[in-house]
C-alpha cells in the first residue's frame, strides 16, 4: 500500500517539476529567439542601410533559426536533468513524507493484532464455561436463555477477533504459504457449506463454474468466497436467486456472485471496504445487525494478497454483482 503511494506521490513531485520547467522553458525560448530576431534584423537592416560596396549581405533568417534550434536542443536537455533529478528528490521526500504515517499504520496494525490475539484465550475460557453451566439439568428457563444468549455473543466476538487478526495478518504479508488450487472446487465446497442457509430462505443458488487453478492460500481463498457468498444469501430476499459463475481468460479467474436482494445505496458504495462500515438499509435487518462490517474489507485484503482485485456494483433493491479476478496459475 505505502509503496503504491510513494509512488504516487513522486510522480506527482515529477509531474509539479516537470511542468514548471517546461512553461520556464517555453518563456525563455519565446523571449530568447524573439530577442536574438530583433536584435540580428536590427543589425542587418543596419548593414544594409551602409552597405555602399552592395555586398549583399543574405539576411540573419538561418542565423536565428540555427541558434533556435541549438536553444532548443539545450532546453531539451535541462528538462531532461530536471525530470530525472525531480525523481530521485520526488522519491527521497515522498518517503519522508510518508514515513510517519507508515509507521503509525504498522503501530496500529500491531495493536489490533495482539489485542485481538489477547482477546481469544479469555473468550474461549467464557465459551468452555458457559456451555458446561448450560449443560447442568434444571437449569431456570430465564437461565438458560442468558446463557445461550450470552454463547451467542461470545461466537460473535471470536469472529470479531478473528477477523481483525486475519486482516492484520494479510497487511503484513503474513500469509501462508501457496500452493497450486483448483479455485472451482473451493466456490462448491463453500456453496454446499452455506446450502443450509439458502434453504431456510428458500433461495436458490445457481451455478455455472468451470475448472480453474490458481496459486494461493487455500484458507483464505476459502474465506474470501464464503464472505461474498455469505453476503449475497444474508442481504437476499426469500425466494429469491444467486448466481455464481467462474470463468476464465488467457491470464485471469473471473468469479462472479450476483444477487437480487436489497441492493446497496449508492451513497454507501464507495464505502462498502471500510472497516466497520454498514450500509444504512441493513441496519433494520436482524441478522445483517450481526455483523461488524469486517468481512468486505476482509475479502479485499485477501484478494490483494493473491495479486487480485474485488469490484462491487449494486443499485438499491435491485441487487448486487460483486466480481473478483485472480491470476491464474500458468500466469504467474
Amino acid at each position: 500500500m505505502f509503496r503504491s503511494a510513494t509512488a504516487k506521490l513522486t510522480l506527482w513531485y515529477v509531474l509539479l517539476a516537470s511542468c514548471l520547467c517546461i512553461l520556464f522553458s517555453a518563456v525563455v525560448y519565446h523571449l530568447s529567439t524573439e530577442e536574438l530576431g530583433e536584435a540580428l534584423n536590427h543589425q542587418y537592416n543596419s548593414f544594409v542601410d551602409n552597405d555602399h560596396d552592395k555586398d549583399n549581405i543574405p539576411p540573419p533568417h538561418s542565423d536565428i533559426q540555427r541558434h533556435g534550434r541549438h536553444l532548443l536542443g539545450e532546453l531539451l536537455w535541462l528538462n531532461l536533468a530536471v525530470i530525472a533529478g525531480s525523481s530521485a528528490v520526488g522519491y527521497f521526500f515522498a518517503r519522508r513524507t510518508l514515513k510517519p504515517i507508515e509507521y503509525a499504520h504498522q503501530a496500529q496494525t500491531r495493536f489490533t493484532a495482539e489485542a485481538s490475539h489477547e482477546l481469544r484465550t479469555p473468550l474461549a475460557a467464557m465459551r468452555a464455561d458457559t456451555e458446561v453451566a448450560l449443560m447442568e439439568k434444571g437449569l431456570p428457563v430465564k437461565t438458560r436463555r442468558t446463557l445461550q444468549g450470552n454463547l451467542r455473543d461470545i461466537a460473535r466476538l471470536e469472529k470479531l477477533t478473528g477477523n481483525l487478526l486475519d486482516i492484520a495478518r494479510y497487511q503484513n504479508k503474513t500469509a501462508a504459504e501457496r500452493v497450486l488450487l483448483d479455485l472451482d472446487e473451493i466456490v462448491q465446497n463453500v456453496t454446499r457449506q452455506l446450502d443450509h442457509a439458502a434453504q431456510e430462505k428458500h433461495i436458490r443458488i445457481k451455478q455455472n463454474v468451470r475448472p480453474t487453478q490458481v496459486i494461493g492460500d487455500q484458507h483464505g481463498l476459502q474465506q474470501l468466497v464464503t464472505i461474498v457468498l455469505d453476503n449475497a444469501l444474508k442481504y437476499s430476499d426469500k425466494q429469491g436467486t444467486v448466481t455464481v459463475s467462474l470463468r476464465t481468460d488467457e491470464a485471469t479467474a473471473l468469479l462472479t456472485i450476483k444477487d437480487d436482494g436489497i441492493g446497496i445505496p449508492s451513497n454507501d458504495l464507495s464505502h462498502v471496504f471500510e472497516r466497520f462500515y454498514r450500509s444504512a438499509n441493513t441496519k433494520s435487518d436482524k441478522k445483517a445487525a450481526s455483523g461488524y462490517g469486517l468481512g468486505l474489507p476482509l475479502a479485499q485484503e485477501i484478494a490483494s494478497a493473491h495479486s487480485g482485485m474485488i469490484h462491487i456494483s449494486s443499485r438499491e433493491h435491485s441487487g448486487t454483482t460483486v466480481r473478483i479476478t485472480l491470476p491464474l496459475a500458468h500466469a504467474q
